[in-house]
């Protein structure tokens, strides 16, 4: 029987062939296991779903950030007094808010009124230290923003604006 291995691999070379289809389906099992693998983990992350949802939402949250910025003004400029040391004084503000939804600018015209009323109050109560630095300055611009955020959440369900920007600031 050893004759006849023998022969055989004199002849064909049986071996060698055999080492190659092994080698050959070793490596197309460790392809489809690592692609099961991949599968079973996209499946578990939620990122795999049949009817494509994950996909659309990328999709979606992609067009959203590519939506070119809106800016719009609340105008009339924000005049309000403020006590300084028994003194009046005067700020005037002129403020954009920046969305990317042409729908927020309805709503914010719609609820221009409440949203001026809530913002002259929270400029109105500020001091003469918070208005002449740029830290103050900088807590009131997040605070107004924030205001705004609160208004539109309780109309629309949703913040609206992304940004807040003082675009004139002065004190008198």
């Amino acid at each position: 029987m050893a004759e006849k291995a023998e022969q055989a691999e004199a002849k064909g070379g049986g071996g060698s062939l055999k080492l190659v289809i092994i080698m050959l389906v070793g490596a197309i099992v460790l392809v489809l296991a690592s692609m099961a693998g991949v599968f079973f983990m996209l499946k578990s992350m939620g990122m795999l779903n049949t009817g494509g949802a994950a996909v659309e939402h990328a999709a979606e949250a992609a067009a959203e950030e590519e939506k070119p910025a809106i800016y719009h003004a609340l105008d009339p400029a924000f005049v309000v007094n403020f006590k300084d040391r028994g003194r009046t004084r005067y700020v005037q503000i002129e403020v954009q808010v920046m969305t990317r939804d042409p729908a927020v600018i309805d709503v914010l015209d719609q609820h221009m009124p409440l949203i001026r009323n809530n913002l002259l109050l929270l400029f109105s109560g500020q001091t003469s230290e918070t208005l002449h630095s740029a830290e103050g300055k900088e807590k009131l611009r997040l605070a107004a923003r924030a205001e705004i955020q609160r208004i539109l959440e309780e109309k629309m369900g949703e913040p609206g604006i992304e940004e807040l920007y003082f675009t004139s600031f002065v004190t008198q």
